[in-house]
């Protein structure tokens, strides 16, 4: 009986192998971080990018009439089929989304770092975007 379920269980990991299924990528609804204009591919093959971030945040240390937000711009890609769209992240969660070919994802952000520090501007290359991608 131990041989049957072992074999069963290896037999399962082999079959999700050849069904292209990369245990080294993370599946949708993980918390990830995402770098300016790299694109990231979950295991169910669904893609996310940040391509701008418009930071318009008060720096730490001054006082502002209003605290600003940031405007995170990105595609998602869902079997050869892109889709641009933007979040106005606000200093708490947010969320959006986005449908492509009739499939609803949900895309939030939950952290767009770093935080501006003084007047000086950010690099897009700086930014780390934390997001989760659901599929409703």
């Amino acid at each position: 009986m131990k041989y049957i379920i072992i074999m069963s269980f290896l037999a399962l990991v082999a079959c999700a192998k050849e069904m292209g299924v990369d245990d080294t990528l993370p599946p949708l609804a993980s918390k990830v971080e995402l770098s300016f204009d790299t694109e990231l591919t979950f295991q169910e093959g669904v893609k996310i990018k940040v391509t701008k971030v418009e930071d318009s945040r008060c720096p730490q240390n001054t006082t502002c009439i209003w605290a600003g937000m940031a405007r995170v711009f990105f595609t998602i890609t869902d079997k050869g089929v892109s889709k641009d769209s933007s979040i106005d992240f606000e200093a708490k969660p947010i969320n959006t989304t986005v449908d492509i070919n009739g499939v609803k994802y949900q895309v939030e952000i939950t952290d767009v770092l770093p935080y501006p520090k003084n007047a000086t501007s950010i690099n897009q290359n700086d930014y780390k975007v934390s997001t989760t991608v659901k599929k409703l």
